[in-house]
C-alpha cells in the first residue's frame, strides 16, 4: 500500500511542484497578510467579516445547536436571517473546523492561500488534458491563478476565492464524455458539489449554465462522443450522483427555500444595479487597480472604468466585480494559438474554448455595453439571461469572467506550446520564465507601498466585551453601533463587523450583515430611532432622528428594546470621529447611566435600569414601512419651515401608536395634497375616525381619538389619490395632546 503511494506521488510530482510554487507566489504577493498569518485577514469589509462568520457559524449550527445552518436566529434579531441565499460555504465552514481551533483568521487564511495554489493546480491538470505540455499547463494554471477577476474578488469574497474545483469539475466532465468510464462521473458530481458548496451557490448556478453551451458545443464538434449509449448512460449517472451528493444540503435547505429566499436573492438585480456590477468594455485592455506596479496609474481611470454614471445619477461601485484585464502577455499568447489553430486546423480545437470565453465575455458586461465613463445603450445577451428563471440570481454579470478566465488560459496554453514546439526542453523552460514574469509583473496584486499595503488588510480581533457578555446566562439581545449600512466606499463595514462579533458574543444581535438582507429585516433594525440616529451620526449629519412625529425619541428606543429584550447596547468607537464619539457617549449615558465597559475600541452600556424605569410608561408613536423623510414643504412651495422631517410614501402608511392605559388624545398634524381634492382617511385600528380634504399648501388639522391600552394600528389612506404613486400627500408635524 505504502508502495503504490509513493509511486503514485512519484507519477504526479510535477503536481506537487507545482502546487508549491504557485503557493510560493500567492504567499509573496499577498505578503501583508502571510505576515499576520494568525490576526489578520485581506480587507473585504463587511464581506469579509461575513465571510468569517459564515466560516464559525456553519459547525456551531451543526454541532452545538443541532440545526439547519441555513437559518441563525443570531442576526436581524428577532426576525432571523435565511441564509440560503448568502455566501454560506457550508463546506468550507465544517473542513476548517480544527483550524478555527487555533482562530478564525488563520482558517481563513488557510482557505485564502490553498484556493490561490489548487486553482493553478487544477487548471494545469485541465491544460494538460488537452495540450500535453507541462510548461504550457503550468504557464495555464498561473493565468488561471492570478487573473486579476480573482486578486479582486480576493479581497473581500472569500466565495469568490474558492474558485480551484471550478477548472476540476470541467476535467472531470469532459473526461465522462470522453472515456465513459462511471468512475469520472461520480467525481465529476464530488466536484461539483465542492463548487456549490465550498464555493458559492452562484458558482453552482455559473457552471451548470456554462456545462450546457460547453456540451452543446461539443455535441456540434463532435457528436459520435456524445450521441452514444455509454456517454449517456454516463452523463445521467452524473446527474443522479450529483443530487445524492448535494442531498444533506438540499434537505438543510428545504425549510428555507421559499419564495422569500429567492425574492432575496434577486433584490438588486435590476438593470441599474446589475450594471453596477457589470464589467467595463475597456477594463479587459487596463490594469487592474488592486496591481501595486500600476496602482497609481490606475488611480487615473478608477472613477471611469470602475464607476458608474447613468441617467445623472453617479454610484457607489464595488471595484473588486469590475476587474476582468485579460493581461497583453495572455492575449498575444491567445492570438497566437487561434492564428495557428486557424492555419492548420480551421479552429477545431480552439473553437470550443473561444465561442465559450466569448459568450460569458459578453454576459460579463452587464445589461448595456459601458465604455470608459460611457453608457453607450447598446444591451447585451445578458438582457436575455436575467429573463431566465433561477439562473438569474446571478445578478453581478462581472462574475461571468471566471469562465471567460479559464477560456483565456486555455488558449493562452495552446499559444504557449505553438511558441516553443520542437524548440527543445531548455528554450521552452526559459521562455516559460520569461513569459511568467511578464504575467506576473501585468497581473500583480502586491502592494508595493506601505500605505497601499495596510488598506488592503484588516485585523480579526474581537474586543473582550462580546466574550464576557457571551458568558452571561439566559436568552437577550444586543445592540452593536452602527447598525446601518451608510453611504461610504464601504457601506457594511460596521454591521459586518458586528455579524463578526457574534461568534464571541454567541446572543443575537439587532441587525447584522448578510448582503442580501429583506425588507422586514432593515424594517426591524431601522425602526428603532437610537440606530437611526447612530447612522446619522457615523456619516456626519450629527445625533439627529429624522421622524414626522415630534415626540420623546429615547422613549421609542426603550420601547424597542424592551420588545426585542435587548440587555446591552455596544458602540464600536472607530465609526465615530472624536466628537461623534462625545456626542453618543453623552446621549448614552443620558439614556442608559454610566458605561459598564470602556475600552479604546468600545463602550458598553447596560439597559436594564432605563427599561425598567421609563419604557412604556408614556404614550409613544413611531412610522412604520416605507416612507421618505427630508422632502420639504417649503422647497417647491411657498410656505413659513417649521419642521425638520415630512412623512411621504405609498398610499396608505401606517402609524404604531403605544398608550399605557385608555386615553383620551388629540393628534394634530400638518398636511398637505399633491393632487387637488384629495381627502384623507385615518383609521384606528380599522375602525373610521375622521376624513379630511386636504390642500395643495400645508394645513394643519386636529383629530380626537380613544386609544385602547397597548398598540394601537392608525393608517393614513386617501381613496381619491392616484393609484400606488410613491409621492401622494405629505404629513409633518405629528404631536399628541390631552
Amino acid at each position: 500500500m505504502k508502495q503504490k503511494i509513493a509511486d503514485y506521488l512519484i507519477s504526479r510530482k510535477h503536481y506537487l511542484k507545482a502546487f508549491a510554487v504557485y503557493l510560493l507566489i500567492s504567499l509573496v504577493m499577498f505578503w501583508q497578510v502571510t505576515i499576520n498569518l494568525f490576526s489578520y485577514v485581506v480587507n473585504g469589509y463587511g464581506d469579509v467579516y461575513q465571510s468569517l462568520f459564515n466560516l464559525w457559524w456553519v459547525p456551531h449550527a451543526v454541532f452545538s445547536l443541532h440545526q439547519s445552518p441555513y437559518f441563525t436566529g443570531l442576526l436581524f434579531y428577532p426576525i432571523g436571517a435565511n441564509l440560503v441565499t448568502q455566501t454560506l460555504t457550508p463546506l468550507a465552514g465544517l473542513l476548517t473546523l480544527p483550524l478555527q481551533l487555533i482562530s478564525g483568521a488563520f482558517a481563513y487564511n488557510a482557505l485564502f492561500f490553498s484556493s490561490f495554489a489548487l486553482s493553478g493546480v487544477f487548471m494545469f491538470a485541465l491544460s494538460n488534458y488537452f495540450v500535453k505540455n507541462k510548461y504550457a499547463s503550468f504557464l495555464a494554471g498561473l493565468v488561471f491563478a492570478f487573473a486579476p477577476m480573482h486578486i479582486a474578488q480576493a479581497y473581500g469574497h472569500l466565495d469568490w476565492t474558492i474558485i480551484e474545483w471550478v477548472p476540476l469539475f470541467l476535467l472531470l466532465y469532459i473526461k465522462t464524455i470522453d472515456e465513459k468510464k462511471l468512475k469520472y462521473a461520480a467525481f465529476a458530481s464530488i466536484s461539483f458539489v465542492l463548487l456549490t458548496f465550498m464555493g458559492d451557490i452562484e458558482q453552482g448556478i455559473m457552471v451548470f449554465f456554462a456545462t450546457i453551451v460547453f456540451t452543446l458545443l461539443y455535441l456540434l464538434l463532435d457528436r459520435r462522443k456524445l450521441l452514444n449509449r455509454g456517454t449517456i448512460m454516463n452523463l445521467g449517472a452524473f446527474a443522479v450522483l450529483t443530487l445524492i451528493f448535494s442531498s444533506p444540503f438540499i434537505i438543510a435547505m428545504l425549510p428555507y427555500l421559499g419564495s422569500g429566499a429567492f425574492s432575496a436573492a434577486q433584490q438588486n438585480s435590476g438593470v441599474t444595479s446589475s450594471m453596477m456590477w457589470s464589467n467595463n468594455l475597456l477594463s479587459f485592455l487596463l490594469p487592474s487597480y488592486y496591481n501595486g506596479i500600476f496602482n497609481s496609474a490606475a488611480q487615473s481611470y478608477t472613477a471611469q472604468l470602475y464607476g458608474l454614471t447613468y441617467k445623472g445619477i453617479t454610484y457607489q461601485i464595488d471595484i473588486g466585480d469590475r476587474v476582468s484585464f485579460i493581461g497583453y502577455t495572455v492575449l498575444a499568447l491567445v492570438l497566437i494559438a487561434l492564428y495557428f489553430d486557424l492555419k492548420r486546423n480551421r479552429l477545431r480545437h480552439l473553437s470550443i474554448w473561444l465561442i465559450l470565453g466569448i459568450v460569458f465575455a459578453w454576459l460579463s458586461l452587464g445589461p448595456y455595453l459601458q465604455v470608459g465613463s460611457v453608457v453607450t445603450g447598446v444591451p447585451t445577451i445578458y438582457m436575455l439571461y436575467r429573463a431566465v428563471p433561477i439562473l438569474n440570481i446571478i445578478r453581478e454579470p462581472g462574475r461571468f469572467d471566471l469562465i471567460v478566465t479559464i477560456c483565456l488560459a486555455m488558449m493562452a496554453a495552446f499559444g504557449f506550446d505553438q511558441l516553443v514546439r520542437d524548440r527543445g526542453r531548455k528554450y521552452a523552460f526559459n521562455m516559460l520564465l520569461v513569459l511568467s514574469v511578464l504575467i506576473l509583473i501585468e497581473y500583480n496584486g502586491m502592494p508595493l507601498s506601505q500605505a497601499f499595503a495596510s488598506q488592503l488588510i484588516t485585523s480579526t480581533h474581537i474586543p473582550r466585551a462580546y466574550t464576557e457578555i457571551g458568558k452571561i446566562p439566559g436568552n437577550f439581545s444586543v445592540l452593536i453601533l452602527p447598525a446601518l449600512l451608510n453611504s461610504s466606499n464601504a457601506p457594511a463595514r460596521f454591521p459586518g463587523l458586528s455579524t463578526y462579533y457574534v461568534s464571541a458574543l454567541q446572543k443575537p444581535i439587532i441587525g447584522g450583515y448578510t448582503s442580501r438582507e429583506t425588507y422586514n429585516q432593515s424594517v426591524s433594525v431601522s425602526a428603532v430611532p437610537l440606530i437611526q440616529s447612530a447612522s446619522y451620526l457615523e456619516q456626519g449629519f450629527g445625533l439627529i432622528y429624522p421622524s414626522p412625529i415630534n415626540e420623546n425619541f429615547s422613549n421609542v428606543t426603550l420601547l424597542w428594546l424592551a420588545n426585542y429584550n435587548t440587555e446591552f447596547v455596544s458602540v464600536t468607537r472607530s465609526a465615530y470621529d472624536a466628537s461623534g464619539q462625545a456626542a453618543l457617549y453623552a446621549y448614552l449615558t443620558g439614556l442608559f447611566g454610566q458605561a459598564v465597559y470602556q475600552s479604546n475600541s468600545t463602550f458598553v452600556f447596560s439597559t436594564a435600569n432605563a427599561i425598567r424605569a421609563k419604557a412604556a410608561k408614556s404614550l409613544v408613536a413611531y412610522t412604520m414601512g416605507n416612507w421618505t423623510p427630508g422632502y420639504s414643504f417649503c422647497s417647491s412651495y411657498q410656505c413659513n419651515r417649521t419642521l425638520a422631517s415630512e412623512w411621504w410614501g405609498p398610499n396608505p402608511r401606517l402609524l404604531i401608536i403605544f398608550s399605557p392605559k385608555v386615553d383620551n388624545v388629540r393628534m394634530s398634524f400638518t398636511s398637505l395634497a399633491l393632487a387637488p381634492n384629495t381627502t384623507l382617511g385615518l383609521y384606528l385600528n380599522n375602525n373610521p375616525v375622521q376624513n379630511l380634504m386636504l390642500h395643495q399648501s400645508p394645513t394643519g388639522y386636529s383629530v380626537n381619538m380613544t386609544l385602547p391600552q397597548g398598540f394601537s394600528q392608525l393608517v393614513f389612506y386617501s381613496k381619491s389619490a392616484p393609484v400606488q404613486p410613491y409621492l401622494t400627500f405629505g404629513v409633518e408635524n405629528i404631536t399628541f395632546s390631552r
